[in-house]
């Protein structure tokens, strides 16, 4: 319910608004407007409240636009208008732009309006739907604009056979549902849901499965774009103005619905208040007005409609389906500037996700560990000291890395993993026989040269990692060195603390400088893979470059033995008193 405070709120969040955007209008009016057609997905409805109230308000001729917006409907799909050039954006999902995109018209996502999906299937019990296996032999209403697409994933979780149903083109508002005509239809949450319980259909007769529940996720509202005009500048800077618009507009509607609604029942008169007042109220909550994360393209989501279309149709993305340079362009203009462009940091977790790289990483810690058990030993510990320092060499680093970073890697991740903790375990067990019958091997030129090895790789894979972390966790690119070394050394502070010596690191001794170093041009590198918004093969090359760049130097350090300056330092480890 919308109360008369919120109301009065609203008109005056609505003047202030009007009052600064009729200035802005005025400035824009003295320059010649650009036009912009775009093709709704559906008829005029709350569905769409951002869009009229930034064309009511004038927001759009504040950007110097002169937005037409043309309504869909039945039989209308929004991409097919943008591919035959009487659109220039189409308001349209995902489903529908995957099956449009062709070499000759490819379509492109150039901002995604809603951040989650409203769609649903509902089916009647009354009508002799109990269980997913009584669909069989029966027809299914759709719309066919993309959501016969998600109905099809469904079935395949479901291991229905979809030709054993019948998918057929359904009239609006679920009436088909209502007057029992087809058992089951798909329906969005903010509209023909609400329409079939208004008809009188008793709620406890309805079955509403929600695709995401099955891993069929869902894109809807999003703005797509024909490719080839994204090559022009002007047209990407108009999206923008498009975009920034837009954002103004959801926000507003958001902030007075009420007056929302009367720029949505000055489109269509005939609408029915009560209903476009809860549409609006449901589908303000799938839009996302947070200036850093209106219009995003999630490609973590993305990835998962990419997995279960190759699941239930065996097709692969069209090329280039989506971008982020417009999204960016308006982050940039609005000064919230990106070093590491969002595709750039979501290729960074796919990679350090991989098990290859987790392999990689285990290796690291392990020979990490060794290291504190090799201590621990020449200290004549018992096996409890021995694991207490193990655990610190091959664990202590990333623990602090991860507490400083916080968020999504805290706690950290061996507490849910058994692998880490475990193979340390064996190696203080193997490391304790082993010595117990061949006392001194581990001070031996040939063991000695096999752990320094083992110690570079570990080190320059763990640094990476560490790096990798700090930016795929959204921390700002300069942590990245800060992570790396704590990643590297952290350990090891810990473990000398414990042990009560000085960290021989901080005597002249390039160590951490290296870790650091190499997370730079870790870094520099990935700032070159945000030209590849399409490619994690930039990212991939990075890490492998950096961690060899880091065993490069960790080995040109070892073999001439280069340390600080003695004017620097003073006294080196190993000079003489």
């Amino acid at each position: 319910m919308v109360t008369a405070r919120s109301t009065i709120a609203g008109m005056l969040l609505l003047a202030s608004f009007f009052l600064s955007a009729a200035g802005l209008a005025q400035t824009a009016s003295n320059q010649q407007l650009t036009p912009v057609r775009v093709q709704l997905q559906w008829s005029d409805q709350a569905q769409f409240a951002g869009f009229y109230a930034a064309k009511a308000r004038q927001l759009f001729k504040a950007e110097g636009l002169d937005v037409q917006l043309i309504p869909g409907g039945p039989g209308i799909n929004p991409i097919r208008t943008l591919q035959s050039g009487n659109a220039d954006v189409a308001v349209a999902w995902l489903n529908s732009a995957w099956l449009q995109s062709t070499a000759e018209n490819r379509v492109t996502n150039i901002a995604q309006i809603f951040s989650e999906s409203a769609l649903v299937l509902i089916c009647r019990i009354s009508l002799g739907i109990y269980t997913p296996s009584d669909v069989l032999g029966k027809q299914i209403g759709v719309w066919n604009v993309g959501d016969e697409i998600a109905v099809r994933g469904l079935l395949e979780r479901f291991n229905l056979d979809p030709s054993q149903i019948e998918l057929v083109e359904q009239r609006p508002g679920g009436q088909d549902l209502i007057e029992g005509k087809l058992p089951c239809v798909t329906a969005m949450t903010y509209n023909e849901y609400w329409s079939i319980l208004k008809a009188g259909v008793d709620i406890t007769d309805l079955i509403v499965v929600d695709p995401d529940d099955y891993d069929v996720p869902h894109f809807e509202d999003g703005l797509y774009v024909l490719t080839k005009r994204l090559e022009s500048p002007e047209f990407r800077q108009t999206m923008v103005k498009l975009l920034r618009a837009l954002r103004r507009g959801w926000s507003l509607s958001q902030q007075a619905p009420t007056l929302a609604i009367e720029a949505v029942i000055q489109r269509n008169p005939t609408l029915n208040r009560d209903h476009q007042q809860h549409m609006i109220q449901n589908v303000s909550q799938l839009v996302d007005t947070r200036p850093d994360a209106f219009g995003l393209f999630s490609l973590g989501e993305f990835d998962v409609v990419a997995a279960s279309k190759r699941l239930y149709t065996n097709t692969v993305p069209p090329p280039q389906l989506w971008t982020h340079q417009v999204w960016s362009a308006l982050q940039n203009q609005e000064g919230r500037i990106r070093t590491i462009e969002v595709s750039t940091q979501h290729y960074l977790q796919k990679v350090t996700a991989t098990t290859a790289f987790n392999v990689l990483m285990i290796f690291g810690m392990l020979t990490f560990a060794l290291s504190g058990v090799l201590e621990a030993i020449n200290r004549s510990y018992d096996l409890w000291g021995r694991l207490v320092l193990a655990f610190l060499g091959g664990l202590g680093g990333g623990t602090l890395r991860d507490l400083l970073i916080s968020g999504d890697r805290w706690p950290p991740a061996y507490l849910q993993n058994l692998i880490p903790a475990t193979g340390i375990l064996l190696i203080v067990i193997l490391a304790s026989v082993v010595t117990a019958f061949y006392r001194d091997v581990h001070k031996t030129e040939a063991f000695k040269t096999i752990k320094m090895y083992a110690d570079i790789i570990g080190f320059s894979v763990l640094a990476i990692a560490g790096a990798s972390f700090a930016i795929s966790s959204g921390l700002p690119w300069f942590w990245a060195p800060i992570c790396a070394a704590l990643s590297c050394a952290g350990g090891g502070f810990l473990r000398d603390i414990v042990v009560n010596q000085e960290p021989s690191t901080f005597k002249g001794v390039f160590y951490e400088e290296v870790a650091i170093l190499g997370a730079l041009v870790f870094s520099f590198g990935l700032m070159i893979a945000n030209h590849f918004e399409h490619s994690k093969t930039p990212v991939l090359v990075t890490i492998v470059l950096s961690i060899l760049f880091i065993a490069a130097c960790r080995i040109v350090i070892y073999r001439y033995n280069l340390h600080y300056p003695r004017w620097l330092v003073g006294k080196r480890p190993g000079d003489a008193a």
